[in-house]
């Protein structure tokens, strides 16, 4: 229906329902007037009652049929109309209080109307309030993680820097010595009058100070630390060459290793070497960890979501205790009678440079799981695909 349609209809609607309110209080008056003579009053407020709902035209019509009604119908002389001062009057009083009632009417509504666009209005500024209100609250959130990231970053950075300065100063303090116990030990070693228990104490010296010597030479390489060179390197590829390298270790301790690739992944920019030397880090402490054999499993995937590259190495072993969890990736920091306390810490720093995170997975409740995480911004990668690698045990 088109406007002006509608515009008529509501016209008709207003003056229609005035005349049935009409009609509806002279009968009501006809029916009661013994009882409430000589003061027509439903007429009255049907007056009152179509100027209120309908407005002013049909306040002002109501109020002129009304006023003649009971003039004709109930003032004497009946069934006649007498255009006198009273009639007059009358008809004045009632059109008067319609007005006035139209009046009121139309004002409240107009308050009432703009009451409810403030109210929009309001509701519309606490929303935009509210939403501003959110996204500064987000932004500040970020950016105070991405600070505390930071801060932490740089605190771990300069642990590391002091550190490596006393890692290569005792490196180069104690390496002089040890080569020359290194000498005078070969030369025991080789005297033929030693017997069977000097050759034993002289072979615990040698392991002992070749794990010295390991140990300072690990430290030198970390404080020396070459370029990365980054290439297209295929992940599981290389984790299967990991996973070979340790074959016979893994078959040594009972240990049996899988590769679940569940998405598998193409090729990653990366430092071959450097990635392999953190596999092997994690890979040799499962081991450890399992002295009576277990199970290591080496999951890939990919979280489209974050667009992420995972790789979860798990494995059935002592697992780690919390309060440990909170150290792991400090430099010299172990829980291991003979460790150095620099593998994770270089692990770290190695994936870091990757663009990516290694962390400890929570809630585990057997053995311990640490989640790698690499950009996927140059890798291809092919869905649904899952295959195991086993590395079976004698």
């Amino acid at each position: 229906m088109s406007r002006k349609g509608n515009r008529v209809f509501d016209v008709l609607r207003r003056y229609g329902a005035s005349v049935v309110v009409i009609l509806i209080a002279f009968a009501l008056t006809r029916l009661l007037w013994p009882f409430i003579q000589p003061a027509p009053v439903p007429l009255f407020f049907a007056a009152i009652f179509a100027a209120f709902w309908g407005g002013f035209g049909p306040g002002l019509f109501a109020s002129t049929i009304s006023a003649l009604l009971i003039d004709y119908a109930f003032v004497p002389p009946y069934n006649h109309f007498e255009w006198n001062s009273p009639n007059l009057v009358r008809i004045g009083v009632f059109i008067t209080v319609s007005g006035l009632v139209s009046w009121l009417n139309t004002t409240r509504k107009k308050l009432m109307d703009e009451r409810g666009r403030l109210l929009n209005k309001i509701e519309g500024f606490n929303e935009a309030l509210r939403a501003e209100v959110e996204t500064a609250t987000q932004e500040l959130s970020q950016t105070s993680e991405a600070l505390l990231k930071t801060q932490q970053h740089l605190a771990r950075s300069e642990r590391m820097a002091v550190v490596g300065q006393m890692a290569a100063s005792l490196a180069h303090e104690i390496g002089t010595p040890l080569n020359a116990i290194s000498g005078h030990l070969e030369l025991l070693a080789e005297n033929k009058n030693n017997d069977s228990e000097s050759r034993r104490r002289i072979r615990i010296i040698r392991q002992q100070l070749d794990f010295i010597v390991g140990t300072v030479r690990r430290l030198l390489e970390w404080t020396h630390k070459r370029d990365l060179a980054f290439e297209p390197v295929n992940v599981e590829k290389l984790i299967k060459e990991v996973l070979w390298l340790n074959k016979p270790t893994l078959d040594d301790h009972s240990i049996t290793a899988n590769l679940i690739a569940e998405q598998r992944l193409g090729l990653v920019e990366s430092d071959r070497e450097s990635l392999q030397q953190v596999f092997l880090n994690l890979i040799n402490n499962s081991i450890e960890a399992m002295p009576l054999g277990g199970q290591i499993e080496i999951i890939t995937r990919v979280n489209e979501a974050a667009n992420l590259a995972e790789i979860v190495f798990q494995d059935t072993g002592s697992g780690i205790r919390p309060d440990d969890a909170l150290h792991l990736f400090e430099p010299m920091w172990t829980t291991k009678a003979s460790g150095s306390g620099f593998g994770l810490a270089i692990a770290r720093e190695t994936i870091m440079e990757h663009g990516g995170e290694i962390q400890v997975v929570a809630g585990r409740t057997v053995g311990a799981a640490f989640k790698l995480t690499l950009p996927i911004s140059q890798i291809k990668t092919i869905p649904g695909v899952r295959e195991d690698v086993m590395s079976h045990v004698a």
